[in-house]
């Protein structure tokens, strides 16, 4: 398939953890050659400010996010039919719980082939920021990725503990007490298992918050934390930060 039916081309974008400078150098390039963009809510101003011709920017829909979505790819399909330059921008990488699959099939449906630029996750990039390496000689050896929100606002399928595992969580804000209970009672995690929340990763309101297993629903409370905020469970938490 062709990435265009009608002279427009459709690239789906990631726009990194929030840090300009931490975007790619073909995304840096597409933001300011593209006709239109058109961007997640979540995409910090100082990304944003990249880009050189026509911004769209996701509207805010409380409860109503499958509405948004649709919104989002409309704009895009005016572009197309215009012979436009088109970039989805997507915080993060848009594959990983980003829908980027879905919009991928989306516009292929309609004689589309998105061209994929891939962005650095948070899921990598905030440990990071907190100095917690996801992978240790002698201490963690795997990592699992995983998301607060699973499909329709259900809880995903947590792993059961392993020692040697870190356990990454995206979208967690909101379900840190469903969390804090399942790994606790379910998935038989220590009560004393160290835990960070790193909030607005590599940008400049970063937090980084540490703390135990059996507090993490009262350190959000306590500490005020709020979305965008990526949760890190493992004994990796402590390596470099006792």
């Amino acid at each position: 398939m062709s990435t265009s039916t009608e002279g427009g081309k459709i690239f789906l974008v990631g726009g990194g953890p929030g840090d300009p400078e931490l975007i790619t150098l073909k995304a840096q390039r597409l933001l300011q050659t593209a006709d239109l963009v058109v961007s997640d809510r979540l995409i910090p101003q100082q990304v944003l400010d990249l880009v050189s011709h026509e911004l769209r920017i996701a509207r805010k829909t409380a409860g109503k996010s499958d509405q948004a979505q649709d919104e989002l790819l409309d704009w895009c399909m005016e572009g197309l039919k215009k012979g436009q330059t088109v970039v989805r921008l997507k915080i993060g990488d848009p594959l990983l719980f980003g829908r980027g699959g879905e919009e991928v099939l989306w516009f292929r449906e309609r004689g589309y082939e998105p061209i994929l630029v891939p962005g650095i996750s948070s899921a990598f990039s905030a440990p990071m920021a907190a100095t917690i390496p996801v992978t240790h000689r002698g201490v963690a050896d795997q990592v699992i990725i995983t998301t607060g929100r699973g499909t329709k606002g259900s809880m995903p399928n947590l792993p059961d503990y392993h020692p040697t595992r870190t356990l990454v969580v995206l979208m967690a804000v909101g379900r840190a007490a469903d969390l804090e209970k399942i790994l606790l009672e379910e998935k038989k995690y220590p009560i004393s298992t160290p835990v960070s929340w790193v909030e607005n990763a590599n940008c400049p309101e970063e937090r980084t918050v540490y703390g135990t297993l059996e507090n993490l629903a009262k350190m959000v409370e306590e500490q005020n934390i709020v979305a965008p905020a990526v949760l890190i469970v493992g004994l990796s938490v402590g390596i470099l930060n006792t």
